[in-house]
């Protein structure tokens, strides 16, 4: 096989052929051994045997909400603390970025656009479903590769700002990538969700995109682009979808699956996982399974919620269930000052994709800033009273009846729910840009000693909002424009 240097290359560990393994080199026309994918069947088989998820992604941990442990900051990979430290250097100039784990798939997703409305054997709708599906996974992965790799979206500058190159073609010897701007990264994000709405279906598995998955998606989108009022439609949209569902789709009550008593109990967590917890396919608030492995076993210890997010919490919110303030292999060790590392899945780590508890937030935060109050302490509450006793879950009166102060409260809110996930560093990255909620980011980390005392701070630099490449990126890839 002929050997190429580009973008896709080293994130393809799915092979557009159907065998059960790939090589380290690049995928061929045609395998010797292989079954190439010609009828409608072999596409759809394409599609269901991709499995969006990586480990260990940037965005947990640059969020604002953790802090790292001195103790043991270096047993951390050199990667998490350089990300840690908001560092303009992650890899080394020997190393590529481990962080497009998303483009695995995009290559699968191109092959399935481009060729399976030509296959046979299969009805013109079942291949019209297909294609949308695909066109729903190709919109993601761009998505995720936008916010690790541009500028938060700027109205004013994102016709001019750097994005990222549009993959479109399912052509594994291409070597020339040159970037769009953020504009047309979105511009192409939210022509291939629209375009597949009309022929996705009703959601029947968590690993198959659906109508609910892509109006999720496309109310995100547009909520990143400060584009409020179409963002809510589609929120919408996607409420109306998950009446249609085909599989089981509820909040779960933390009230009783962190109940160590009660009999669904995901309890005990013996330190290494909650033991009842639910696996993607069958958990009940997910709409689009994206596993994320969130820390490595050597760092478990390292990364945790900081003081400051702790005070976040009630005591009796049942989300510090998900979370330990013990230290692993250390029993006796407790982490100061409220710390905690996470915990409910250590293993299988966080499902980051659409999920209905970001729908209830993401409707919150949308009717709050139309000034719809009581519709968003509406749905507020209506996740909140899954997450504690009733009595604390209602929102303040002094907060409900004020729209600032909702929705900064909504948006402490998705910390409480999305800490240490990820979830924390996208919604940074939009609000440093909000005129009136910058002011809710924070620009820094501290490394905390055993006594709880602050022994280093770390500055995060607006320029930092857009990782670099590195030089073996953009040795191998001509025309990639790195990031300040």
């Amino acid at each position: 096989m002929k050997t190429k240097n580009i973008l896709l290359v080293p994130f393809l560990v799915i092979s557009v052929m159907l065998q059960p393994s790939c090589s380290k080199s690049f995928l061929e026309i045609e395998p010797k051994g292989a079954v190439i994918a010609k009828t409608t069947a072999d596409y759809e088989e394409l599609l269901n045997a991709i499995s969006l998820g990586g480990s260990y992604a940037a965005g947990i941990y640059m969020g604002d909400e953790m802090a790292a442990q001195e103790s043991y900051i270096n047993t951390a990979a050199l990667r998490t603390q350089r990300l840690f430290r908001y560092e303009d250097r992650v890899y080394d100039e020997d190393e590529l970025p481990t962080e497009t784990w998303y483009l695995s798939s995009v290559y699968v997703f191109n092959k399935v656009i481009s060729e399976v409305m030509a296959s046979a054997n299969g009805s013109d709708q079942k291949k019209k479903t297909l294609l949308a599906e695909a066109r729903v996974g190709r919109a993601l992965c761009h998505f995720y590769f936008l916010n690790d790799y541009s500028k938060p979206y700027n109205a004013a500058t994102a016709s001019t700002d750097l994005g990222v190159p549009l993959l479109t073609a399912a052509d594994v010897t291409r070597t020339q990538f040159v970037r769009a701007t953020v504009q047309e990264t979105y511009d192409f994000i939210i022509k291939d969700l629209t375009e597949a709405l009309p022929d996705l279906g009703p959601l029947k598995h968590r690993r198959k995109f659906s109508r609910a998955a892509a109006e999720f998606l496309l109310g995100r989108v547009y909520l990143f682009m400060a584009r409020f009022e179409d963002a809510r439609t589609h929120i919408d949209a996607a409420f109306g979808e998950i009446a249609k569902s085909q599989i089981p789709l509820a909040l779960y009550d933390y009230n009783v699956v962190l109940d160590p008593d009660a009999s669904a109990t995901w309890l005990p967590d013996f330190g290494y996982g909650l033991s009842n917890y639910p696996l993607a396919a069958v958990n009940q608030e997910v709409i689009y399974n994206v596993s994320m492995g969130n820390f490595q076993l050597q760092e478990a210890n390292t990364f945790v919620f900081s003081p400051q997010t702790a005070a976040l919490y009630k005591p009796s919110d049942k989300r510090l269930y998900m979370f330990t303030g013990y230290e692993l292999f250390n029993p006796d060790g407790v982490f100061p000052r409220g710390m905690r590392r996470y915990s409910a899945n250590l293993f299988f780590g966080i499902d980051i994709g659409p999920a209905l508890p970001d729908l209830y937030l993401m409707r919150a935060e949308l009717k709050a800033r139309a000034g719809d109050l009581a519709g968003a302490v509406q749905d507020l509450e209506a996740l909140r009273k899954k997450r504690m006793p009733a009595e604390a879950a209602s929102v303040p009166s002094d907060v409900a009846g004020n729209k600032e102060a909702l929705v900064r409260f909504i948006l402490e809110e998705r910390i409480r729910e999305f800490a240490t996930s990820g979830s924390r560093w996208m919604d940074m990255r939009r609000l440093s840009v909000d005129p009136v909620y910058n002011t809710t980011v924070k620009y820094t980390h501290e490394l905390y000693d055993a006594q709880g005392n602050v022994v280093a701070t770390y500055k995060l630099r607006p320029e930092r909002f857009a990782l670099k490449f590195g030089e073996r990126m953009l040795a191998q890839n001509k025309g990639l424009v790195e990031n300040p």
